[in-house]
């Protein structure tokens, strides 16, 4: 407990971590906007949907705060092609 020395994260491996979170909630808000298109005259309540699409979206932004705080300036979308769209 006491003469441990905390491990540091480097920052090389936490913006690798950023950038594939970025990654990933990028394609759940995207994904959440095709769905309040496709899902908004279905009997889902209309309003779930959009909260839905609202916290995806926020996600996202926070995310995208974190980045540019940290000045990561042009390394945001590395990846354009998903695995999911190589199948």
């Amino acid at each position: 407990m006491f003469g441990l020395k905390k491990l540091k994260l480097k920052p090389e491996v936490y913006d690798a971590e950023l950038l594939d979170a970025i990654d990933d909630v990028k394609y759940d808000y995207e994904k959440a906007k095709a769905s309040e298109i496709a899902l908004f005259e279905s009997e889902i309540d209309p309003r779930w949907i959009k909260a839905q699409t609202a916290f995806a979206k926020q996600k996202y932004f926070f995310l995208l705060r974190a980045a540019r705080t940290r000045k990561m300036k042009g390394q945001w979308q590395r990846s354009i092609i998903r695995s999911e769209q190589l199948d």
